[in-house]
């Protein structure tokens, strides 16, 4: 008896001295094991043509990578040669011809001109230079710290994909559960990760494109407008408004007012309510339906509060974690339902 307890004293301090040696790397590690998760189909359909574990492993990532880096890249290639042909009295000229054209629209509303007017009087472009540096410069430094997670999630990643089966074949030998116990939470937050990833996926990809094609039509660049927005679509809260609220401007600005109100109502209406409210629910069930071998027992909508409930709880990461943790937590109360209540009644 002393001796378990001085085990478990052992245990304790040993894991607590484990968890602060690793406590900075913990959060990528999770990402990385529910990327991992959601993905290792990819892995096991790709090995039906290579039996080499790390080889595979590596195609895997490489894949992954070029799905979300090449598109990105793309574009900070496309903004610093657009930056590159940028002068500064070219920026002025049009802050100055941006704010004499603010003032002749608002000349026709006498009840707000003044106040208006007096606002933009004190609008300097220096002042708003100064502000767009603040804010570009904690933009590089975020982006920055983006770079560096995401490197260590894909050496996470590459662990957990070479050495994940194990590590769960270990895991399962640990845990007071029977076998059918565990494959059956396994089964479904790696189903409710697969579907995230895929309808994630599909979603992005309809958004871009549908965008795309729209400002196409108006005279702007159709590709790279329509991977912003497909990114940006995966941005908590303000998503692509970032993107067609600036286009409408520019449209409004020169003149197209009727393209720009189209533009707006498009964007709102069509991709930001249709596709994404009613769209992407449906595309979470085509996959739970058609993809997985075995339909998870978990409603669409279940899955789409979770990634909403995600977002809003950890972030941009929340996409995954959302629905882990509520697919988890459905898990285990079908396991209590059927294994322990069953039981108990009998």
């Amino acid at each position: 008896m002393q001796s378990k307890i001085f085990f478990g004293i052992i245990f304790i301090l040993v894991f607590y001295a484990v968890f602060i040696l690793y406590h900075a790397y913990l959060f990528n590690m999770l990402i990385a094991f529910l990327l991992c998760v959601g993905t290792f189909w990819i892995k096991v359909y790709l090995q039906q043509y290579c039996k080499n574990n790390i080889v595979v492993s590596i195609v895997t990532i490489l894949l992954m990578i070029t799905l979300l880096f090449i598109p990105l890249l793309f574009v900070l290639y496309r903004a610093f040669t657009g930056l590159r042909t940028l002068r500064l009295d070219t920026l002025r000229t049009y802050f100055d011809m941006g704010k004499a054209w603010i003032n002749s629209k608002i000349s026709h509303l006498p009840f707000v001109q003044d106040h208006l007017s007096s606002m933009l009087n004190e609008v300097s472009f220096s002042s708003i230079s100064s502000y767009l540096l603040k804010i570009t410069s904690t933009i590089g430094e975020n982006g920055l710290k983006f770079f560096i997670d995401g490197f260590v999630i894909i050496v996470f990643l590459f662990v957990f994909f070479c050495w994940g089966q194990n590590f769960f074949n270990y895991i399962k030998r640990l845990l007071p559960f029977q076998e059918q116990q565990i494959y059956q939470v396994a089964t479904e937050v790696s189903g409710t990760l697969r579907i995230v990833f895929l309808s994630t996926f599909f979603n992005v990809v309809l958004q871009g494109t549908a965008f795309g094609i729209i400002v196409y039509f108006f005279g702007f660049n159709g590709i790279l407008l329509g991977i912003i927005y497909g990114i940006c679509s995966m941005i908590p809260i303000i998503g692509a408004v970032i993107v067609w609220l600036p286009i409408c401007l520019i449209l409004w600005y020169q003149g197209e007012s009727q393209h720009a109100i189209i533009l707006a109502l498009y964007s709102a209406i069509f991709i930001g309510f249709v596709i994404d409210n009613i769209v992407k629910p449906w595309l979470i069930g085509i996959v739970n339906r058609r993809v997985l071998e075995k339909p998870l027992q978990i409603s669409e909508f279940v899955i789409f509060f979770a990634i909403l409930a995600g977002i809003g709880a950890f972030g941009f990461w929340g996409i995954i974690i959302g629905p882990a943790i509520t697919a988890l937590f459905l898990a285990i109360l079908r396991i209590y339902e059927n294994d322990f209540l069953a039981q108990d009644s009998k």
